[in-house]
């Protein structure tokens, strides 16, 4: 440990004695001064005069200001310069992003009314919603900090002196109405019985009491610009959990805006939401800020007492919980379909739903990055949540910051971060698409390196709160942020690493059965709320009610068709054509038309409406006989009043729903494959692609094989592909790179090869990159080659773009075959008298450039076949088979019909089929198949 000291102690002396050279570097301020480990009174001339020498030659930047403000600079002069610094550069909507921070930097001045105490003031004067969130962080302050209260006593204080007397008569009556909801709440809780109907009556006393019947107002915490003045009790509801949260739908004065929607939350620090969430903001901000919009999801939250506050709600989302329900348990859990399904039950518009898997490949990719950095914990199917239109979110943040949820001592969050076959099938379009797992990569490590980048400001916002005694928040939290950000590493190695973790998301199973256990271990309701007034318009085909609002007014709905379902039973769906703004085709049983019938009756009781329910029996008959009955029913249902014909009960029931998308899904695809009017985008789309990054930095060029798209099968089987990277021309090949094997026809490489080299050399070289095949340990081939035999010799060309790969100029050749284009080739010469094949069969290993095997034959060999394991020679009458490429003998011989032309196939399975002209007389065909898997044979 002395060791260790004495040796930072000659490093910053160091740093110290040369701080002239460095001084024009961007922060390299707060370095130098950390350099000094004395401030007595003679060292202040020698630092003073650097930090005025620093501001003569440039400006001190925004995160040098935060920077200079930690608790580890208290001298005054320097902080007063940091503030005249950080107020010059910081606009209105970052003093509102970075309020938390400078409400912690305060507690470190020397006085109560400070610069920045100052300039905070006279910014509210004029700036409503700064004193909106500066009177709600003062108030949560108050509760929490013991040796500091005098010091925010005071500026609270001030805050209500300078504000208008009407705005200081809203900001009471909001603190009034978060009393009496903490007060509703905390007996919720303790109500064991009937927590619904308490939670009604109280609602109904705080609308007439605290309201006043509609004719008080109040703003909202958690939305300044959103004004009150009743609770619509109907929407509002309980949440299944230990401290009973509670939904709160407030409406709005003025009639035209939308409800607001939020949660009030007792027993949880809400403290540790607004820390992730501002830092969830200020990557947002920085990733914006370099052309990026990862399309991020945030809410507020405000704790307005101690444990106790408000979360905004975002409406038109389920949590992933909600969407797997209704494939069950076990499926819905493994298997992969639930979201692309949801996704497209809830955008029936082409160009919607295209939206809607962009909007899910972006904000999944931020919320990935952003929740490992952060090391967000309890990630499980109820804590995630898409809205309809795509965007992906993350909600609870209670495990932060490597605080992972564990059940005793195992650990649940195992995956780097929530990442799962059911997104990536979500977005490659139900699997379709080729490329969509290299582009959601490239946008997880572009938004990787972009914070990385910005790694400085992130860290020094983290460090300012470690004394704000929220949970789990000090030193550590933030050293475990910067290993994180794994500062160690170059760009691409950075990349590459980032690739490893997101294809370890995606193969851990660990997710999805944690998942499942959260789902098992959930109550049996089929929702996660508990409704306080149910108005009985849901069905038992349809969970959720539906209004003319989201859907549109019906004009009419009609029975056109009918199909039979014989799963588990047989029974017949009816099609419907439901007339609206957009014409959409529905799918019901004809017990969902009886539900229906006995709900209206139900509700309105004079309507006088009549559908003939025949007997269960379910026969083509019966169903023809119902389409009839039950149009009857419909034209008389739409010719009653609007009350009825737009109540949210027919809007329900004529809503489509998961199943009449899936229908309407596989009939369309049907067609396209019918259709020839695809085939051009299709070969497009076909092509093989490859992507590379070239980065050229301190006499270094990095080649960066990304990954490539549609390659080639190999007789029907998946390629195994990796890189080769050259420098040509590079006769010895010392320039020569290999990448790591892969298994797939889109495989991700992220292989970077390093080439020390003058740029001025670099620009003479060409850079060659291919993508080559490995076959078990036979040698490698390039993936697209075919090989001819032709009189001069052989050639091997590659298919794309068209070029000639090899030649071998052996003469005259009349076959000549390539395993699976390797570099081992076969091939049998041409008399030189004749023309005619020869009796020698030649084999070649390009890689080693000689000859490897010759087998002479009585016969002219009339054709020959290589698998991964045999060598077939055919001859006139007879068939010899080897054992190959190693220990190449002979293993069986078959006599067959004169066969001149060399008739014969070889399967490239490892049961090794091959079929040949029959040489017994013709009765029912001329072919024979010889199928055998023992060792000794084929």
């Amino acid at each position: 440990m002395v060791i260790l000291e004495y040796e930072l102690a000659i490093e910053r002396h160091f740093l110290w004695s040369h701080r002239h050279y460095v001084i024009h570097k961007p922060y390299a301020l707060p370095k130098l001064l950390k350099s000094r480990s004395v401030w007595d009174y003679p060292s202040l001339i020698d630092i003073y005069s650097l930090v005025n020498e620093i501001t003569h030659h440039r400006k001190i930047d925004e995160i040098e200001s935060f920077e200079l403000l930690l608790p580890v600079f208290p001298d005054m002069h320097i902080r007063s310069c940091a503030y005249q610094s950080l107020v010059s550069h910081i606009t209105p909507h970052e003093l509102n992003i970075y309020l938390p921070q400078i409400l912690q930097i305060i507690k470190f001045d020397y006085y109560y009314l400070s610069s920045i105490v100052e300039y905070l003031l006279k910014q509210c004067i004029n700036n409503y919603h700064l004193v909106y969130k500066l009177y709600w962080h003062l108030r949560q302050l108050l509760l929490t900090e013991n040796i500091h209260f005098i010091r925010y006593y005071y500026i609270f204080m001030s805050l209500l002196y300078i504000i208008e007397e009407y705005f200081y008569i809203e900001l009471e009556n909001e603190y009034d109405l978060c009393i009496n909801l903490k007060n509703i709440g905390l007996e919720l809780k303790n109500n064991k019985l009937n927590k619904g109907y308490f939670l009604i009556e109280e609602l109904k006393k705080l609308n007439i009491e605290f309201f006043q019947s509609g004719q008080r107002s109040c703003r909202l915490p958690c939305q300044f610009s959103f004004i009150t003045n009743n609770i619509d009790i109907k929407s509002c509801s309980i949440f299944h959990s230990l401290t009973s949260p509670f939904k709160l739908v407030f409406n709005s004065i003025d009639l035209s805006c939308e409800k607001y929607y939020s949660i009030y939350k007792i027993g949880d620090d809400l403290r540790q939401d607004q820390i992730v969430l501002q830092l969830l903001t200020c990557m947002d901000k920085i990733w914006k800020s370099n052309d990026i919009d990862f399309r991020l999801s945030l809410f507020n939250v405000v704790q307005t007492e101690e444990r106790c506050g408000f979360i905004e709600m975002i409406t038109e989302s389920e949590t992933l919980l909600e969407i797997e329900k209704p494939l069950g348990t076990i499926k819905g859990s493994f298997g992969e379909s639930a979201l692309y399904n949801w996704l497209r039950s809830h955008n029936r518009n082409e160009r919607d739903f295209r939206i809607a898997l962009d909007n899910l490949t972006y904000s999944c990719a931020g919320y990935c990055v952003a929740t490992y950095i952060l090391g967000i914990g309890d990630r499980h199917n109820e804590n995630i949540m898409v809205k309809k239109s795509g965007h992906l979110f993350h909600i609870d943040f209670g495990k932060y910051l490597g605080d992972t949820q564990k059940f005793g001592w195992f650990n649940r969050d195992r995956a780097p971060f929530i990442f799962t076959k059911q997104m990536l099938y979500a977005m490659s379009d139900g699997g379709t698409s080729n490329d969509a797992m290299h582009r959601f990569v490239d946008l997880c490590c572009n938004a990787f390196s972009i914070l990385r980048q910005n790694a400085s400001l992130l860290l020094i916002l983290l460090s300012h709160l470690c004394s704000s005694n929220v949970p789990n928040l000090n030193s550590d939290a933030v050293r475990f942020v910067y290993d994180r950000l794994a500062p160690s590493l170059n760009y691409a190695e950075s990349i590459t690493h980032f690739t490893e973790l997101i294809v370890d998301s995606l193969n851990s199973t660990w997710t999805t059965l944690n998942g499942l256990i959260h789902k098992i271990a959930q109550p049996t309701n089929s929702n996660n709320s508990l409704n306080l007034m149910s108005n009985d318009t849901t069905f038992s085909f349809v969970p959720k009610t539906y209004t003319i609002a989201t859907d549109g007014k019906i004009i009419s709905a009609q029975v056109i068709d009918y199909e039979k379902r014989t799963k588990q039973s047989k029974y017949y769906l009816y099609k419907l054509k439901v007339v609206r703004l957009n014409t959409t085709y529905i799918y019901r049983t004809y017990n969902e038309f009886y539900e229906l019938y006995e709900r209206l009756n139900k509700q309105f009781p004079l309507i006088g409406l009549d559908l003939k329910f025949y007997e269960q029996t379910e026969d083509n008959l019966i169903a023809q006989r119902r389409i009839r009955d039950i149009n009857d029913f419909l034209e008389n249902l739409f010719r009653l009043t609007s009350e009825i014909t737009e109540s949210d009960l027919v809007c329900t029931f004529f809503h489509t729903i998961q199943r009449d998308q899936q229908i309407n899904d596989t009939k369309e695809k049907s067609n396209e494959e019918l259709s020839p009017r695809n085939s051009q985008n299709s070969s497009t789309n076909n092509q093989s692609k490859l992507r590379i990054q070239l980065n050229y930095d301190n006499g270094k060029l990095f080649v960066m094989v990304r990954h490539a798209n549609n390659l080639p099968l190999i007789n029907g089987n998946e390629p195994k592909p990796y890189c080769k990277c050259y420098l040509l021309p590079d006769e010895s090949k010392l320039t020569k790179r290999k990448g790591k094997l892969a298994n797939s026809r889109n495989p991700i490489f992220n292989d970077t090869f390093t080439y020390e080299m003058d740029l001025a050399e670099i620009q003479k070289r060409v850079l060659q990159v291919g993508i080559w095949n490995n076959v078990l340990n036979l040698g490698n081939h390039v993936l697209g080659c075919f090989i001819c035999a032709t009189y001069d010799g052989i050639h091997v060309f590659n298919v794309e773009p068209l070029a000639q790969k090899c030649y071998l100029d052996i003469g005259p050749t009349t076959y000549a075959e390539m395993l699976y284009r390797t570099n081992l080739i076969a091939y049998v010469r041409a008399d030189h008298a004749t023309g005619l094949p020869s009796h020698v069969v030649n084999i070649y290993d390009d890689q080693r450039k000689a000859h490897v095997l010759e087998l002479s034959f009585h016969s002219s060999v009339t054709s020959i076949r290589i698998s991964r394991t045999r060598l077939v020679v055919i001859l006139l009458n007879k068939i010899h088979i080897f054992s190959f490429p190693s220990k190449c003998r002979l293993l069986h011989t078959i006599h067959t019909r004169e066969n001149p032309r060399g008739l014969c196939e070889l399967s490239n399975n490892n049961e090794s089929f091959i079929v040949f002209p029959s040489n017994a007389k013709p009765t029912g065909g001329l072919i024979q198949i010889l199928v055998s898997i023992e060792k000794n044979l084929l």
